[in-house]
């Protein structure tokens, strides 16, 4: 069984086609980042299959289970999203914020488990947010509270995990040591991974597959090394692009005109 299934799936905003008759099948274990340029409906997509907005037309069942047919809490035990832009209330400390990643699980009403807990110092270990637990969610940088809104939904455990740009803000050291460590949970848990990067060169080395959208709708759709060397990708950003292997790796290299 596919972990995401995205069928014929149109979203509109009034009269505007944001996304157009897409349709994905997303296999367990798999990393699949949609990339395109600004304006192409990725962070449309990827926060429809997450559930944040409605489609208009079309079906996206997770884990065999209709969107559609979810609550709230049903749907978090399913799939967790790291938003582009994430809300981040002052006042909480970096421990209470990424523990309501367990909220799902336990109940609002119900305090923590043991289990709960425990995951919640896992994640915040495996990131490198130990020594901020104490901390004011306000008082970090935008690299740290990255960090934190990755933890928050780490925590989730869910099989299925939407991204958003998930290395906006962070230095390259971060970035790198960010994009491993979901790519160890790919490898390791089953994890699957749906993301939205800009980083051409990222993109093509840390996904299995990549989905170029353009104007709303699937380009083209294959493993990321066929998809970063295509004539199609510099058509559809309107430049000259170079790929340079470096060491067994492409690197994506913009030519000035």
């Amino acid at each position: 069984m596919s972990s995401v299934e995205v069928k014929d799936l149109s979203v509109r905003a009034g009269s505007k086609v944001l996304v157009s008759k897409v349709t994905l099948s997303i296999d367990p274990g798999t990393w699949c980042t949609i990339i395109g340029p600004n304006g192409a409906g990725k962070t449309t997509l990827v926060e429809t299959i997450a559930g944040l907005r409605r489609a208009s037309h079309g079906t996206i069942s997770i884990l065999g289970q209709e969107i559609a047919a979810m609550n709230e809490r049903q749907r978090a035990l399913r799939v967790a999203l790291v938003p582009q832009h994430p809300v981040v209330p002052s006042g909480m400390s970096v421990y209470d914020y990424v523990a309501l990643g367990r909220v799902a699980h336990h109940g609002l009403f119900h305090s923590a488990s043991a289990r709960d807990r425990t995951v919640v110092e896992s994640v915040l270990e495996r990131l490198s947010l130990i020594e901020f637990r104490e901390r004011d969610v306000a008082t970090l940088s935008g690299g740290e509270r990255q960090r934190m809104v990755l933890a928050r939904a780490l925590t989730q455990s869910t099989m299925v995990v939407v991204l958003d740009e998930p290395t906006t803000g962070l230095d390259l050291r971060h970035q790198m040591d960010l994009l491993e460590l979901l790519k160890s949970e790919v490898h390791e848990c089953g994890l699957t991974i749906i993301a939205t990067l800009h980083d051409l060169t990222l993109a093509g080395q840390f996904a299995d597959r990549l989905v170029l959208l353009d104007k709303g709708e699937v380009v083209l759709d294959g493993p990321a090394a066929q998809v970063i060397r295509s004539d199609e990708l510099a058509r559809r950003y309107g430049m000259t692009l170079r790929v340079v292997d470096v060491d067994g790796s492409d690197v994506v290299v913009p030519v000035r005109r």
